[in-house]
This record gives structure tokens, sequence and C-alpha cells, in this order.
């Protein structure tokens, strides 16, 4: 018979170890026994008695299957292996999450989800997603691990508590702690660059364009015009109206203290001399 030593404080899977050895004594299984009822080695069923290592959630089942044991017995050693993880990972000090009752800030909520994901034995981000749940992206639940963001909802905030094995009835505090925080953030200023930017620029998506693949369409368009016999005045609109926006974004980025890329500035400026005589006085 293989006992559990008695040192427990190196051996984050100790309280596992105790119980499926329980078990197995229970089901009077010597070891041996027990491996070929699991379909599982010797060695497999020693480390995972050992208290040492983490048994696969694959080997936990066929082992208590083999003890015969109940559902109730599963759920203990499901619960026990997370604990152990937990135990080994050892973050949760240096994460210093307060009580949920007590969030009162977005680092009080991203610590306080960051514990409830190391208090779950820190599970597969993939394992996060459930069925009937909101869908939790993989990124987004890395970020939220990694206390970089927030849930982007309510609902996948939700879907991250209860992955983490956070019963309905306690999940209340986190949800009004982050409506409380949301909402301030709905309410408060603009930091002061931010606000400058929306007062003079358009609210359009240029800055989500690839600027040298613009730029390189200007100079194929530049070329283009040079190369056709059409009168100039059907592209003296457009043109024109460009030549201002590249004059006003220009005049918009150095008063943030940036600059135009050089990329877009030369395609630009091939237009301008496609065509020079609607080429703005001002430019």
């Amino acid at each position: 018979m293989t006992r559990v030593p008695a040192d427990t404080g190196k051996r984050p899977y100790a309280h596992l170890a105790e119980h499926l050895t329980a078990l197995r004594h229970a089901a009077r299984l010597p070891q041996r026994a027990l491996a070929q009822a699991a379909s599982i080695s010797r060695g497999t069923v020693q480390r995972a008695e050992s208290g040492t290592a983490a048994p696969t959630p694959a080997v936990l089942a066929a082992y208590v299957r083999a003890c015969r044991g109940r559902e109730e017995d599963l759920d203990r050693a499901r619960l026990l292996l997370a604990r152990g993880r937990t135990a080994q990972r050892d973050r949760l000090r240096d994460i210093g999450a307060p009580h949920p009752t007590l969030i009162h800030t977005a680092g009080d909520l991203g610590a306080a989800l960051a514990a409830a994901y190391e208090q779950a034995g820190a599970p597969p981000l993939r394992s996060l997603n459930l069925r009937d749940q909101t869908r939790l992206p993989l990124t987004t639940a890395s970020r939220i691990v990694k206390r970089t963001v927030l849930p982007a909802t309510v609902e996948q905030m939700v879907t991250f508590l209860t992955a983490c094995k956070v019963p309905p009835a306690q999940q209340r505090p986190y949800i009004d702690a982050y409506h409380r925080i949301t909402r301030n953030r709905r309410t408060r200023p603009a930091p002061p660059r931010a606000r400058r930017t929306s007062q003079r620029v358009h609210p359009g998506t240029l800055t989500h364009y690839d600027t040298a693949a613009l730029a390189a369409g200007l100079k194929t368009f530049a070329a283009a015009i040079g190369r056709m016999d059409v009168s100039p005045e059907k592209f003296a609109p457009g043109v024109e109206a460009a030549l201002a926006v590249s004059r006003s974004l220009d005049q918009e980025a150095h008063r943030n203290g940036r600059s135009l890329s050089e990329h877009l500035a030369a395609g630009l400026e091939n237009v301008a001399r496609a065509l020079p005589r609607y080429r703005p006085p001002a430019w």
C-alpha cells in the first residue's frame, strides 16, 4: 500500500492525492488493479497519488470511474485539481485583488477577474467559451487575464466568470462594479489631445488606410493623367479638393506634433506637377 507523504508543503496537489487515495482504498483496489481498470499505467496512478504532479482531466475521470466513485467524487477531484493548479502557479499574492464587494476602480475589477481565473486553476483560455453563453474572443480572454483590458460587455464578463466557476449568486458584485466603472468612463471628459483632434479633423477613416499604397495610387493617377488626351477641366474639382484636404491634414499634423507620411506627400506632389495650372496658389 502506497502512503501519501506527510509533508504537503511542496506538493501543490497534496489534497487531490489524498482524495484519490481515499477513493482507491474505499474501492479496495491496489494501484496495479486500479491502473488496469482505468486503462492507465501504474506510473500514472503513482504520480496522481504523489501530490506533486497534476493528472490530466481524462486520467482524473478514468481514475474516479475505476474506483466506482460518484459524480460528487469527480466534482470534488476537479475542484482540488484547480486548487492545486492555483497553488502551483502561486500568482494570487502578486495580483493583490480586492474582495469583489470592494471593487472601486477599473484596476480593481481587472485584478478581481484575474484572481477569479487563478482561483479556477487557470483553465485553458479556449475552454472559457461555454455553450449558451456570449462568445468571448480568445484575444480578449488573454488580455483580461493579463489585466490589460476589461470585458467589452457585461455578457462577456458573465461568460468569463461562469467559466471560472464563479456561481451566479456571487457574480453580482462584479456586474455592479462593471456598470459603475463603465458609466464613469462614458461621462469622463476626453483627454486634451483627443479633444483638440476631434474638433479639427473631420471624422473620417483616413488614418485606417495604408499611406504607402495610397501614395502609389496617386503616382499612377498622376502618370495616367499625363498620357490622357482629355480636357484637364474634368479633373480640376477633384484634384483641387484632394490637395485642399492634404493641406488641411498637413496643418493639423503640424499642430499635433506629427507629420504626414513622406510617401503620401510625394504622391500628392506628383498629382500637383501633373496638373500645374490647377495647383492652388497657397500650396
